[in-house]
This record gives C-alpha cells, sequence and structure tokens, in this order.
C-alpha cells in the first residue's frame, strides 16, 4: 500500500496523473511536425512557407516527368512522339484524364491549403513574433494563394473559393465565378504588397513580384468585367516594378557576370548558370525557382529538379551518323527526350519579322548539332547535315552532300531549341535530363509586355509601342510603330521574349485566345493523317474541364462542369 501510494505521488508531482486533467485526450502530434507545435513562433511559420515555395516548383513537374501542359499542345509547341497524348489530341482532354486531376489537386491540396494553414495560423492571439516577421510570412501566403486562384481561373474558369483550412468533410463546394475568383486574388495581392518587403533573399517573394503578378490579373478582371479602369491599375501596378518604387529591378541591358567573359549577349547572360538571381547582380529576375541538389529546401533528387532540358530538348542521342554510330549524351546539352517540340510558328515564323533578333542568335537558340561519338572517326565533331528529299521528307547528308536513306525525326529528335534550359546536370547524372539551375519566374521584361498589353486594351497604342520597343530595343530587333501592335503582336512578342519561361497554355486561356492559336499554328499531324492539337481541339476547350472525380464527391450540392464536356 505504502509502495502505492509512493508511485501516485510521483505521477501527481510529474503532472501526467489523468484525475484532474485530460491534456492526453487533445489530438497533438508531439513526434513530429503539425501546425499546432509547428506554427508557434517565426521559425516554424518560415518552415511552412518555405512548404509553399516547395510546392510552387513543384508546378512544373507535377504531371509526370514526359508532360508540361502548361507549354505543350499550344500555338508554341506539340507533343513530339508519333501518338495522341500531350494534347495533340485534344479529344482526349477529359474530366477523368490525369492531368485535369493532377493540377486541381496540386491547387487545393498542396498550395491552396498550405496558404491557408499558414494564414489560419497567424490568427492566434498569443503568437510572439515581431511585426515585420509576420507581416513578411502573411505576404508570401498572400502571394501564393493568389497565384494559385490565378492559376485556376485561368485553366478550369470559375472555382470554388476556399478562404480558411477545411477540418471537417464538406461536400457542398460551389463554384465561385470567374470574376469572383480573380477579384479574391487580387485582394490578396492588394493586401502582400503592403506588407512584403523590397528586397529579399534569392529566391524568396519581393514586393515587386507581387506587383508583377496584381497587374497580369487586373488585366484579365478588365476584360471578365468590361470595366477600363482594370486596365489603369494594371498599369499602375507595373509602374511600380519599371518605375523601381517596389524593388531596385530592371531591364538588363549590358552584358554582366562571369558568362560575360564568354561569347554570348546579354540576354543569355540572364539565364547563364549561377546568374539567374539578384544575388549574382540579375536584376532583372524578381522571382526564381530554386534548385540545389544539397541545400535544405532545394531538391533532393532528380524528381523534384529542374526538367526542362528533358521536356524541351530533342532526343539528340537517338541521332546517328551515315555510318549509323548513335550519337551520346552530352554533359553540355543533358538529355532531352523529345516531348515539347516547338512549332513552326517557334522555330522560324516568329523571327521572320526580324532574324537579327538577338534572341534568335546562335547563343539563345541551338540550330546546329554535331556527330559526338569518338567512336566514328569520319564523323566525330563534324555538323549534322540533313537534306530535304524527293518526296519532301528530310534525311540524313553525308559529308559529299549526297543522302542516306537514314530518315530525321523532326518532332522528336532533330529541332531547334532554347538554350535557356541548358545548365549543369543535377547530381552529376547526365542521363536524368534535369538540371539543377535556377528557373526564372518572372522577371522585369514581361512586366513591360504586361503594361503593353494593358496600355493596348484601353487603346493607348502609342504607350503600348513603347513599351513593347523597350524589351526589342534590348534585343537589337527592329523597333515598332504603334500601328503594329495588335493582341497578335503582343502574342509573338511574349513568344520571342518568354518561350520556355511563360506557362502558355494559361496565357492564351486568360487571353481567350487558345483555341485560334492552337488552329492556326499547331496543325501539322505528327504522321500521315494522323493526330494535331489544331485539327482536333473544339471551342470548349477555351478553359478545361473539371475532374469528374471533383463532381462525384460534392454530394451535397450541384458542382457544373464547363461547357461541352
Amino acid at each position: 500500500m505504502k509502495s502505492t501510494y509512493k508511485v501516485f505521488l510521483l505521477l501527481s508531482l510529474l503532472g501526467i496523473t489523468t484525475a484532474c486533467n485530460d491534456d492526453f485526450l487533445k489530438e497533438v502530434p508531439l513526434d513530429r511536425f503539425s501546425p499546432e507545435n509547428l506554427l508557434t513562433n517565426t521559425a516554424g511559420f518560415d518552415a511552412a512557407v518555405v512548404g509553399l515555395y516547395e510546392g510552387a516548383r513543384q508546378e512544373h513537374i507535377i504531371a509526370s516527368n514526359n508532360f508540361e501542359y502548361m507549354t505543350v499542345g499550344t500555338d508554341q509547341t506539340q507533343w513530339g512522339r508519333n501518338d495522341s497524348r500531350g494534347n495533340k489530341d485534344y479529344s482526349l482532354l477529359n474530366p477523368n484524364l490525369d492531368a485535369t486531376i493532377v493540377y486541381w489537386d496540386w491547387a487545393y491540396k498542396t498550395m491552396i491549403l498550405r496558404a491557408n494553414t499558414v494564414l489560419d495560423g497567424l490568427n492566434n492571439p498569443n503568437l510572439s513574433i515581431k511585426p515585420e516577421d509576420l507581416n513578411n510570412i502573411k505576404g508570401q501566403a498572400l502571394f501564393f494563394r493568389a497565384y494559385t486562384y490565378n492559376f485556376l481561373a485561368n485553366i478550369y474558369g470559375g472555382v470554388p473559393i476556399v478562404k480558411q483550412t477545411i477540418t471537417e468533410p464538406k461536400f457542398d463546394f460551389v463554384r465561385n465565378s470567374r470574376l469572383e475568383v480573380l477579384n479574391f486574388a487580387a485582394k490578396d495581392l492588394e493586401e502582400a504588397i503592403t506588407l512584403l518587403p523590397l528586397q529579399v533573399k534569392d529566391g524568396r517573394i519581393p514586393r515587386a513580384a507581387a506587383f508583377h503578378l496584381l497587374s497580369e490579373i487586373y488585366i484579365s478582371l478588365g476584360m471578365e468585367s468590361k470595366d477600363a479602369s482594370f486596365y489603369d491599375k494594371s498599369i499602375g501596378a507595373a509602374s511600380k516594378v519599371i518605375n523601381k518604387e517596389a524593388g531596385d529591378y530592371q531591364l538588363m541591358t549590358a552584358r554582366f557576370g562571369a558568362a560575360a567573359s564568354r561569347a554570348g549577349d546579354v540576354f543569355s547572360d540572364l539565364f547563364a548558370n549561377g546568374q539567374v538571381n539578384y544575388a549574382a547582380g540579375n536584376k532583372e529576375v524578381m522571382w526564381a525557382w530554386q534548385f540545389e541538389s544539397t541545400n535544405v529546401g532545394g531538391s533532393f533528387s532528380t524528381s523534384s529538379a529542374n526538367n526542362s532540358i528533358r521536356y524541351w530538348g530533342p532526343e539528340y542521342d537517338r541521332l546517328q551518323t551515315p555510318n549509323r554510330v548513335l550519337n551520346v549524351v552530352a554533359d553540355s546539352i543533358g538529355r532531352g527526350i523529345g516531348v515539347n517540340c516547338p512549332t513552326n510558328y517557334a522555330k522560324y515564323d516568329v523571327w521572320a519579322l526580324d532574324p537579327k533578333d538577338m534572341r534568335n542568335s546562335v547563343h539563345n537558340i541551338r540550330r546546329t548539332f554535331y556527330y559526338n561519338n569518338p567512336a566514328d572517326k569520319e564523323y566525330f565533331g563534324k555538323p549534322i547535315i540533313v537534306k530535304k528529299a524527293a518526296n519532301g521528307n528530310l534525311f540524313l547528308a553525308r559529308n559529299d552532300g549526297t543522302l542516306t536513306t537514314i530518315a530525321i525525326d523532326t518532332l522528336r529528335q532533330y529541332y531547334p531549341y532554347y538554350r535557356k534550359i541548358e545548365g549543369p546536370s543535377i547530381n552529376n547524372d547526365i542521363l536524368s535530363g534535369n538540371t539543377s539551375k535556377d528557373f526564372s519566374r518572372m522577371r522585369v521584361a514581361e512586366t513591360y509586355l504586361l503594361r503593353a498589353e494593358a496600355y493596348f486594351r484601353k487603346g493607348d497604342l502609342e504607350n503600348a509601342a513603347k513599351d513593347i520597343n523597350v524589351v526589342r530595343a534590348r534585343a537589337k530587333a527592329t523597333l515598332i510603330s504603334a500601328t503594329k501592335v495588335t493582341e497578335d503582336f503582343i502574342l509573338d512578342e511574349r513568344t520571342r521574349e518568354l518561350i520556355v519561361e511563360e506557362p502558355r497554355l494559361r496565357t492564351l486561356i486568360r487571353m481567350g485566345r487558345l483555341v485560334d492559336r492552337v488552329r492556326k499554328y499547331n496543325s501539322e499531324p505528327s504522321v500521315a493523317n494522323g493526330p494535331s492539337s489544331g485539327k482536333t481541339i473544339q471551342d470548349f476547350n477555351k478553359y478545361w474541364p473539371i475532374p469528374q472525380k471533383v463532381i462525384d464527391a460534392n454530394t451535397g450540392a450541384k458542382f457544373e462542369q464547363n461547357p461541352g464536356y
């Protein structure tokens, strides 16, 4: 009895008896991170914010290692295989397509959930965080929530607005209108610009990035609401960046960094490895995805690396010499798999205005390839020559110019590609098709083009031309007059300046131009009478379908599908 009393007394002193305390009933997992034990101080909140950056960086690979649906099947690129995937056949874009589900889940289960968790956590009255830290944390969370709702509005149209974390099952979601979604995103950004700092560590969101995104959303609001005053708001937001009122960011007009000592130009310097960020002297990039294989919060595996080479690079290692010796993967250009094959529009047509445009230079577009396998001494180190046969198809040519019987696959293996994608292979794995180079996501050149678009939409063609010409002057390209400014010209200029960086699908949907531009520029079949994006796209494909699983699970209210699906 005495020993029992001693045990009870000891438990009482340790505070773990249950007679008057039910803390053990609280489902707070103390052995791992959870909102309850993580979101208690600045370090905890910052760790949660890092999760938002990690989620944002996943955007370009979530559809798998083969697909980049934000660009493929647009006016710029087509799926480089002889099959119907990658929106080469738009009839396959349906509510059960993996891509429609994956992007929806990424938006709601990753980005919006994480942003709302941070924002809800900041409402805790017992927090003790310095005001400047709290503001920066909140500003970043608001930015990413706005970024994600803008993404949703420009893929699916109207979607449900979820403002807070959901703590119990909900089956009665309803779609807000696209206008409501855009307004919600704009309000988040309007608050974020009052909270975010002017200058930040590389990879973090500065105030300028919020103004940049707000400028785009204001354009969408003007088009959706028919209220032209939004174009003035867009001009104002972009001007905050251009006039350096939102931080020391500017268009780079002179060569800079270590790359300046090599052959190249200022445009190629922007994307040189190690020069994508502000700390390296690149004042043009406001936000870049960060990819490092060894840093915490970076990329620890090829599955979350920069996949640009894999998507955009041709499968040149499948090319063979006239002696039928295959090329080998080179560490200088990585391993592409030929799935984002540029259309003729992106390869040739868009440069017809001025072939000497800096962005079309050999430093920025690789058009010549070489035999690189030393096993074939006759052709090693020599340029690959192709010629058109009498039937119109391309075949490999010998050194003396005579044709071989080796046909050239210009969709998958042999096409010009944009050297923005080049960088050091992640973990020195050249076969992965992945690099550790940071990826420019928002830069001042696009801010000028957004302001030009806003000027155009309000009818001020003179100022629109001036902004476009700032970008063209940097590229040593022919300047244009106000009479040349059209919506199509703005889209063409965005291709010349932003291809690879720009999520082209969202731009085209935002402008209401996806269907007609794809029909015009993406109609070459992959094989005789085979599918093509331009031949299969329908008017209702102006938005993607809502995933069927979302509609089926929403048993408490009617969840409307987009027309046509």
